[in-house]
């Protein structure tokens, strides 16, 4: 094989996780009929929209299929008929496309595949496709991890190369109730929109269980996101507002008076106060010299202050 088409060959099958989930890359790439091509019963992907479907039928008449279906081939057994049969393991949309565009023959990547991997392929070719619903990627991760890993979210979110707040949202989503799950679904919410749902339902259920209904009635009305849940939450469980405690009074010190004393610049302005100190004996006057201190220092105080004129006796 040119060493072109192997890499091309690879770069595919990277692209659809095969060999991540540590299964071994496929020998062959055939034409086969579609109308040989078995469902898959373990497919991830639940939602079809036709208008994305006709685009991509379009794009698949226009320039030929980019990347082959995976399929394995089954028994004679299998199907009854002395034509060879394949059943799908991924490739669902591209399949109808194929269906939907009127052509009768499809190009396949054919692997031995057992039955207990079929559905490990059919989830990891599945769960990196930007394309999938949200939903059905949830779904799927939550038959992943309780497939092959016990239910344990880390390990399943580690093989299939998910971070694990991924995993967390991916399995909580999807085993959500089915009446939220429709709820997501039909309000098209991201991730952070979905938790929160999710998250208010539960602290409702468990804080104010006498409001349990009234609040899955009030997430059945009108449209439902980000906005509509942030006010939601702030009527079951608004913010308490904490008054500040109040200062203690400082505790006062004697004044002894001292001798006439004065700053060598009694005044001095900053960018968050003025301040005007003076400081002298009562029972010395001060003389002319500090009176003449002081006075220079009053009108700079004042006048810093916003006052147009200031009288100043002694």
């Amino acid at each position: 094989m040119p060493r072109q088409e192997e890499n091309t060959r690879r770069g595919s099958l990277n692209l659809l996780g095969i060999e991540a989930a540590g299964i071994p890359a496929v020998e062959r790439i055939i034409e086969i009929p579609v109308s040989a091509v078995r469902p898959n019963p373990h497919q991830p992907r639940r939602q079809f929209p036709q208008e994305s479907l006709q685009e991509l039928a379009g794009s698949i008449k226009a320039h030929g299929l980019q990347q082959p279906v995976i399929v394995r081939q089954l028994k004679q057994t299998d199907h009854g008929g002395t034509a060879p049969a394949y059943q799908l393991v991924a490739g669902e949309r591209r399949l109808r496309a194929h269906e939907l565009a009127g052509l009768k023959i499809i190009r396949a990547i054919v692997r031995a595949t057992a039955d207990e991997q079929l559905l490990r392929l059919s989830i990891v070719e599945n769960i990196h496709r930007e394309d999938l619903p949200f939903m059905d990627r949830a779904l799927a991760f939550c038959r992943f991890k309780d497939q092959f890993h016990a239910g344990k979210v880390e390990a399943a979110a580690e093989d299939l190369k998910i971070s694990r707040r991924t995993g967390f949202n991916y399995s909580k989503i999807g085993s959500a109730e089915p009446d939220f799950q429709k709820l997501i679904v039909k309000n098209d919410l991201d991730v952070r929109s979905s938790s929160l749902l999710l998250n208010l339902a539960d602290k409702v259920a468990k804080e104010l269980p006498k409001k349990t209904e009234a609040f899955k009635k009030a997430v059945h009305t009108g449209e439902l996101g980000l906005p509509a849940l942030n006010t939601l939450q702030a009527k079951y469980f608004p913010a308490s507002v904490k008054e500040d405690p109040k200062p203690a009074a400082a505790a006062k010190t004697p004044h002894t008076p001292g001798p006439a004393t004065i700053k060598t610049d009694p005044f001095r302005k900053t960018e968050t106060e003025v301040v005007l100190e003076l400081r002298f004996n009562p029972a010395k006057k001060p003389d002319t010299k500090l009176r003449a201190q002081w006075a220079k220092a009053a009108r700079q105080f004042f006048k810093a202050a916003g006052f147009t004129a200031a009288e100043l006796k002694f």
